[in-house]
């Protein structure tokens, strides 16, 4: 662990008065490093922790304020406890802003601070050595925070400072749905940012300036186009969607399909005018994890298949596996490993449910975030179904071969903290597993299960023994799915 400090500009904003002068959280770099595989390289990963200037606010408790004392501290360390706050009331929103400028503030900071220890104040190979890639719309308060370090710390000129800043940002978009990317009440930012959205303003009247040069009076479109937004209500709104593609040297979606439609849809008048800017860049997942390191039994039938595992490194090694397709043995060996990965995860559901899944059941799991476009909805509509026909059926006639494959349905995902239908939707899938589950009727033809506080080490569990990945989001709204691909 290593100390760094960071001044973040909402505190020193606050009022002041003699009893409770502002505090300035300050933020802890956590250092973790992450090895590469069979490399000599190894990278950095820092984390930001939140804590208080000081450790105990003496003079509050001196004073007999013994409750200030301990609320500073609580609410210094608010910053970076819970991770994306219900933001459905205002102060949520406020927490959630102060968030993202903690984790903001801190890292342009420091990336800032390192840069100048070892190349001092020529920022001129700047754009050379750091980059700053912005996933999603969630940490595009860096764009400002950073120009206002460049003015305002190194003295550096606007047209400077804006040059250097559209030659380091990089956007990744997310999502293809329009009421998800992000928007921030201008009130909201000038009261726990004034500085920052002084700098967002210059940036969009500069912008808009730009349109106008190349649009003429196409006001209907400027106005599409513009990071402010002047909403029905006469309230302001800053689009940080809009703020990170105007600042970004280049803009990428996660998948083909998705990249395209941004372009097409939530991004086309930005794309119609700079269509270089919009490029791919489909989301992965490594084999090292995904496969050799969650599922070791199938890794050495595929290293014994092909007489090494520097398949791990290169996958198109694996074309190999195309002269044992039809070996009678390696199919029977892979069978022995699916049935291997499918007790391991059915133990695991039973571990954390106590649902007891048949191991002759088709294992099928819709593991996910919940949401409503992922239509966890309609998986538990279909479980329904199924439950129905079972339950027409005379005794007689579920114990025929063939007419019930038997099921065990497992849901998994988390509900963000202010999404009421989602969490509406879980509150379902418990009711209907209860039922089913407690049916004698029904027995082992049907078993349902919410696994609890989903994961990504449940996932290496449950995903390679799942025999049926439901992927039944709507056309058009899923960007990537990369769970698909486990």
């Amino acid at each position: 662990r290593c100390r760094e400090r960071s001044t973040t500009e909402e505190s020193s904003r606050q009022k002041k008065n003699s009893k409770n002068p502002p505090k300035t959280p300050q933020a802890v770099a956590y250092d973790n490093p992450i090895p590469g595989f069979r490399t000599n390289n190894t990278i950095n990963l820092r984390l930001w922790a939140s804590r208080p200037d000081r450790e105990f606010d003496l003079e509050a408790f001196n004073t007999g304020d013994y409750i200030q004392a301990i609320l500073a501290r609580q609410r210094a360390e608010s910053l970076s406890s819970v991770l994306y706050p219900d933001d459905r009331t205002y102060q949520g929103k406020e927490l959630r802003l102060k968030q993202q400028h903690f984790f903001v503030s801190a890292t342009v900071q420091d990336v800032v601070r390192r840069y100048v220890d070892v190349h001092g104040a020529d920022f001129a190979l700047f754009p050379s050595k750091v980059a700053f890639q912005l996933n999603d719309t969630h940490p595009t308060i860096a764009v400002p925070e950073l120009m206002r370090v460049l003015m305002d710390d190194h003295g550096l000129g606007w047209t400077a400072a804006w040059g250097l800043a559209t030659k380091v940002f990089a956007f990744t978009n997310h999502t293809v749905l329009p009421e998800a990317l992000e928007k921030w009440p201008v009130s909201l930012i000038e009261k726990l940012l004034p500085r920052h959205m002084q700098i967002i303003y210059d940036i969009n009247w500069r912008f808009i300036q730009d349109l106008r040069a190349r649009l003429g009076d196409d006001v209907e479109r400027i106005g599409r186009m513009s990071i402010i937004e002047d909403g029905a209500n006469g309230e302001k709104s800053v689009r940080m969607a809009y703020l990170a593609v105007v600042a970004s040297h280049t803009v990428n979606g996660v998948a083909a399909i998705h990249s395209q439609i941004i372009r097409d849809t939530i991004f086309r008048d930005f794309a119609q005018l700079e269509p270089a800017k919009f490029q791919n860049k489909t989301n992965g997942v490594t084999p090292r994890r995904w496969l050799a390191f969650c599922n070791p039994p199938l890794r050495a039938l595929i290293t014994d298949a092909l007489g090494s595992d520097e398949w791990i490194n290169d996958l198109d090694r694996l074309r190999g596996l195309a002269a044992v397709a039809e070996d009678p043995a390696f199919g029977a060996r892979w069978r022995e490993v699916k049935a291997t990965a499918k007790g391991r995860a059915l133990a695991r559901v039973e571990e954390l449910t106590g649902v007891r899944g048949a191991p002759n059941a088709l294992l099928d799991i819709q593991v996910k975030r919940i949401h409503e476009y992922k239509r966890q909805l309609l998986n538990v509509l279909g479980i329904i179904h199924r439950y129905d026909l079972i339950k027409s059926m005379t005794p007689e006639e579920r114990k025929k071969p063939g007419n019930v494959v038997p099921r065990t349905c497992v849901i998994g995902g988390k509900a963000a903290p202010g999404y009421e239908m989602a969490k509406r939707i879980i509150k379902l899938v418990c009711a209907v597993a209860d039922k089913i589950n407690s049916d004698p009727d029904v027995g082992d033809l049907l078993k349902v299960a919410f696994v609890p506080d989903y994961n990504v080490s449940l996932a290496e569990i449950v995903i390679p023994g799942s025999e049926l990945n439901e992927q039944i989001s709507t056309a058009g709204t899923e960007a990537s799915g990369t769970v698909c691909f486990f």
